[in-house]
């Protein structure tokens, strides 16, 4: 049993009081059509229409919130369908006002709207966007770790490997939106648990060229930890830059290939610690360096605070450079002889 949603773009071209078909003026319209499907639902059992209208209505009220988060001049209406012939049809009707010339339209910005706005949620392929199913993926649900880049306008999402991930403002602000974090869930997760027997949820946008996008209950944990995440929207960042200090490994994957260290700072403990220093990274993945809890590491270090609206303040800290490796050097145990031979060693008074 399927459910199809069909997102249309209706454009009004308008010069002065041409505005529409009131005045005369020309109407356009383009379609994309997106498959919203359960998958393994028996299509003689069906399915309660009671509970599929929700979930139905709450995809649309997602793209409808990413469009608003985004701050697109577009509107979005939402309809739905009638029930027929054993399908639900939601129907997503994008109305554009502000175009005056449907050539330049489609030459704009504006005229990619639907299809990247689509792109950044995850439920198609645009190159260069990861899109919030991946950074979910990719974070495991936890997306409070981040780095803002404002010389770059993207911002670095980090996992509990210390692996990161480099994304758009647009997917950055999305994930951080509660109004996302709420609908993404129970339209595309939710489901799952709603309908037991379902496999998977599928998002397939009707062309040829893109593929489609699955949500299945492998990825209900991270997913779920999403949906409790704490979020930070509107956030204020404050950098603080250590040189030449003096900090212990204390708890880690000292192979180089995990980056969320915690280290010890004076009688402190900072956590989570990325170690950024590439050239010393090739030296815990080569083995030509082992960390242990008594050597001592001379370093530049970065604290990275995050402020958001509500005050709430997170903390991460990056070894961007190791100045000095000193590894520590296990004391010569003595044995008897060894405090004899010394022993006869120390000249006698005359």
């Amino acid at each position: 049993m399927f459910f199809k949603s069909i997102i249309i773009y209706k454009i009004f071209t308008y010069r002065e009081n041409q505005g529409d078909q009131r005045y005369g003026g020309a109407f356009m319209a383009t379609t994309v059509e997106l498959i919203y499907k359960l998958e393994n639902i028996n299509a003689e059992d069906g399915v309660d229409v009671f509970e599929i209208a929700p979930i139905l209505m709450q995809f649309g009220e997602l793209i409808r919130s990413a469009n608003t988060v985004l701050g697109f001049e577009q509107k979005i209406d939402v309809r739905i369908r009638p029930f027929k012939a054993g399908s639900w049809f939601a129907e997503f009707i994008l109305q554009n006002t502000y175009i005056e010339n449907i050539i330049n339209y489609f030459k704009s910005n504006q005229g990619q709207d639907l299809m990247i706005l689509l792109a950044l949620l995850g439920f198609s392929v645009k190159d260069g966007v990861k899109g919030v199913a991946e950074i979910i993926r990719f974070t495991k649900g936890l997306v409070s770790n981040f780095k803002m880049n404002k010389n770059k306008n993207t911002v670095t999402y980090y996992n509990e490997n210390g692996e990161k991930i480099e994304v758009s403002l647009e997917e950055h602000k999305l994930v951080q939106s509660p109004l996302i974090q709420n609908n993404y869930y129970n339209c595309l997760i939710a489901p799952l648990e709603k309908f037991p027997n379902a496999t998977a949820v599928s998002i397939k946008v009707n062309k040829q060229d893109i593929p489609e996008q699955k949500f299945t209950h492998s990825d209900k944990e991270a997913f779920k930890k999403y949906a409790a995440a704490e979020l930070f929207e509107d956030v204020e960042d404050n950098i603080t830059t250590m040189n030449g200090v003096f900090v212990k490994p204390k708890r880690g994957s000292y192979s180089g290939t995990e980056r969320a260290y915690s280290f010890v700072i004076g009688d402190n403990v900072i956590w989570p610690v990325t170690i950024e220093d590439e050239s010393f990274l090739e030296l815990l993945q080569s083995g030509d360096i082992r960390l242990f809890a008594e050597d001592v590491l001379k370093v530049d270090l970065e604290i990275r605070q995050t402020k958001d609206s509500n005050n709430r303040v997170r903390t991460n800290y990056a070894i961007t450079k190791v100045k000095e490796y000193i590894k520590y050097e296990k004391p010569k145990q003595l044995n008897i002889n060894d405090i004899l031979k010394n022993k006869d060693d120390i000249p006698k008074d005359e």
